[in-house]
């Protein structure tokens, strides 16, 4: 069994059994651990491990056969040992010089027996719809609706960067093709009288009144009400607003329409459209340059419940769709528009940088040739840059993150990433972003093959503000903030909870971790800093005062106010999104600690295992302590529920939503428990400061991002360079110093080519 697993059940003392039969069977004489390691785990594990039931599915006759089959278990081990969650509390102990002999011996094992260097191959990676948003705004400059417009990625290993499970359907593709002409008119505006640029706003990008929501491909404004939109007038020009909309009259006059620009009334119109035949309504309007609102608004409301004819009770408005059409008299052009054909390059020359830069490498000349083909003979410079732009949007070179191998590489050799290649990986890993001209001049003069040109370019990456995508995709996914969006606290226990409240909560740890990131401050102040990020209203949930307005302010705490706030563990965030709707469940918080800051998720219950009496006569009749008590006096349930409910009572003075309490239904909270080597704890703050300086908190952040870069799970050849990255990295290095370890893996800067 492997030893994460084993770790969850609680039997730590078993996953090195396997050194014994090293010894025992073909490991050289003269290798010292051999010995030593033999003697030292039949003195502290065997008696665990031997007989027909062996604790932790470990069995010592069962790993006989194949005693160097176990690389991974040695490197877990070691995170046990030197962590001292083995041997078990209970268990007999080593002496410290015992320990730290094993340990030294098991280093130099793990040393002689490395593998092979094998990075693994990464399968075809298309864009994820966030990395394509930025990807085409970094492009072309057009800031696209990718949520509203494409469907969710799937999720492997905690994030939806992963390779395997980004596949492209036909019906996905059909969305890029219609996505890229959308994008490719909004870049390049070519100019013509007779039919002028109309942009039709989706639904997710409509602002409209609360209350209203679209049904049967219409907005349905059954009272005074809006449905409207913001968008960005680059220069003076004059416009059409056009609203398609029908009507279900009533009352002695028409429903009528009215529009308004920037909050101001300029124009009304009766309609009179029925839903069999809608129409377009519109009006024309001279537009300055800058962030303009447009709003579609229903203005007599009727409704009558004693009309007999039901067919005349109700007037109601109907919007369809809204659109800016323009400009109408004048040519206009993009700032990207400007920028790409500025001076007199051919619409060849344009096209060929275009191409270089959206698929992210050198493009040949026949490819230039095909994009360049696209348009007539007759078209004008703008259409050839924008036919080929629309091409270059919906090829796989731009929505895939292609590695060529060279025809000449044989499957299963190890080459290295060209220049390009390692840009694209560097540039998606910090920005979710395609390279800039600086990072593919790089890339051409052979800069990032160099550890020091690919350290100076991933520092010049960090220094940029798109870096704070690290923040927004990487910390969001691992902390699991995103599910916060989804939770829903039962409204009548927590009243005060809203969507503004959740944004607060979300804001404040995604500001601490850009702090750790930005500041490069050690990974341990993500765990139990002296200071958090908090606005008016989430000051005033957590009781604390001095902070004012709708903008999260840095915050000092007190030695008083950081035993209780400040790090994770005591963010209203993470307590939130590890709650049950009505009640705190220290399963879930245990679990989130074991999974997320430490790397070692606990096996999923096992079949037939009861649930806790949720009824109200058990919450009634004991505290929550109590009835998971209970729970855990069955084995089967045990096994997990030991570690991860010692862990998650820790949380418990505070509520559902993150709030401090001292008791619950009635019950006094004992947040007490023990870690693993005895050492007792009462509260969040002694828990915090454990896992600060946990090793296994700084190999966990080490896997997660390399998984979250690599686009792809870790695979057993990961576990030594891994090991030598940690080592390097030191007890408590910042986030920054973990960036620069993952971007010199191996497995980062090379692949295995597979088979053909």
């Amino acid at each position: 069994m492997h030893l994460v697993a084993v770790l969850a059940l609680g039997a730590l003392a078993g996953l090195g059994a396997s050194a014994l039969l090293l010894a025992q069977s073909n490991a050289p004489a003269s290798d010292p651990f051999a010995a030593r390691g033999a003697r030292f785990l039949e003195r502290y594990c065997a008696e665990c491990h031997a007989g027909d039931e062996p604790k932790g599915e470990f069995s010592i006759a069962a790993a006989a056969a194949q005693p160097l089959a176990a690389l991974d278990d040695w490197r877990e081990l070691r995170r046990e040992l030197q962590s001292r969650r083995m041997p078990p509390r209970k268990a007999l102990q080593p002496a410290e010089e015992e320990r730290a002999a094993f340990l030294t011996e098991l280093e130099g094992f793990l040393a002689r027996n490395a593998p092979p260097v094998d990075p693994g191959t990464v399968t075809l990676r298309r864009l994820n719809r966030n990395e394509y948003r930025c990807s085409v705004r970094d492009l072309c400059g057009v800031e696209f609706e990718a949520h509203a417009h494409l469907p969710p990625d799937e999720v492997g290993y905690g994030f939806d960067s992963i390779a395997d499970v980004l596949s492209m359907p036909d019906i996905l593709f059909e969305r890029y093709v219609d996505a890229a002409q959308s994008i490719a008119e909004r870049a390049i505006l070519v100019f013509d009288p007779a039919n002028p640029p109309t942009r039709r706003f989706a639904d997710a990008e409509l602002l409209h009144t609360d209350k209203f929501m679209p049904r049967n491909g219409s907005w349905s404004l059954y009272s005074n009400g809006f449905v409207g939109a913001k968008f960005e007038v680059p220069q003076r020009a004059d416009y059409l607003l056009r609203v398609r909309a029908w009507a279900q009259q009533a009352g002695t006059e028409p429903a009528r329409l009215e529009f308004r620009l920037d909050e101001r009334a300029v124009a009304e119109h009766d309609v009179l459209a029925e839903k069999s035949a809608p129409e377009a309504y519109e009006t024309r309007v001279t537009l300055e340059p800058g962030l303009r609102r447009f709003e579609a608004w229903f203005v007599n409301d009727f409704y009558l419940p004693d009309e007999p004819d039901k067919a005349r009770r109700d007037r109601n408005l109907y919007v369809e769709q809204l659109e800016l059409v323009g400009p109408l008299d004048a040519p206009l052009e993009t700032a990207f528009q400007r920028k790409l054909l500025a001076g007199e390059r051919t619409a060849r020359e344009v096209i060929g940088e275009l191409a270089r830069r959206a698929w992210r490498r050198p493009v040949s000349r026949a490819e230039v040739d095909a994009l360049e083909a696209l348009s007539p003979e007759a078209a004008t410079r703008e259409e050839r840059v924008r036919a080929a732009l629309e091409a270059l949007l919906c090829s796989p070179h731009f929505l895939f993150r292609v590695e060529q191998d060279p025809p000449e590489a044989a499957p299963g050799s190890v080459r290295a990433l060209n220049g390009f290649e390692v840009a694209t990986r560097l540039s998606y890993f910090v920005w979710s972003s395609a390279p800039d001209d600086e990072l593919l001049a790089a890339a051409e003069s052979g800069a990032l093959a160099e550890p020091s040109g690919r350290a100076r370019e991933l520092e010049r990456l960090l220094r940029d503000p798109r870096a704070s995508e690290l923040t927004r995709n990487f910390a969001s996914q691992w902390l699991q903030l995103r599910q916060l969006e989804h939770v829903t606290p039962d409204a009548q226990r927590f009243a005060g909870f809203d969507d503004a409240l959740r944004h607060s909560m979300r804001a404040e740890t995604e500001l601490l971790f850009e702090c750790v990131l930005r500041e490069r401050r050690p990974l341990s102040d993500l765990i139990d800093p002296d200071f958090t990020f908090l606005d008016e209203r989430l000051a005033r949930h957590y009781g604390l005062e001095g902070v004012s307005g709708p903008r999260h302010e840095r915050v000092r705490l007190d030695p008083v106010q950081r035993a209780v706030r400040g790090g994770l563990l005591q963010q209203a965030s993470v307590l939130t999104v590890t709650s049950n709707p009505t009640r705190t469940s220290p399963v879930k918080r245990g679990k989130w600690v074991l999974e997320t800051l430490l790397g070692a998720p606990p096996l999923a219950p096992q079949p037939g295992v009861d649930s806790l009496d949720e009824s109200s006569a058990a919450a009634r009749s004991a505290s929550l302590r109590e009835r998971l008590a209970r729970h855990r006096a069955d084995p089967a349930c045990a096994v997990c529920h030991d570690r991860m409910d010692n862990l998650g009572f820790a949380l418990e003075h505070y509520d559902p939503i993150g709030r401090w309490r001292t008791q619950s239904d009635g019950f006094a909270i004992d947040a007490s428990g023990e870690f693993e080597d005895g050492q007792p704890f009462d509260g969040a703050e002694l828990l915090e400061q454990r896992l600060a300086r946990d090793p296994a908190f700084v190999r966990c952040v080490l896997e997660k991002l390399a998984i979250y870069a690599l686009g792809r799970g870790l695979a057993p050849a990961d576990g030594a360079a891994l090991d030598a990255a940690q080592a390097r990295l030191g007890p408590d290095p910042t986030l920054v110093d973990v960036l620069h370890a993952v971007v010199e893996l191996d497995a980062f800067r090379m692949r295995t080519v597979p088979a053909r």
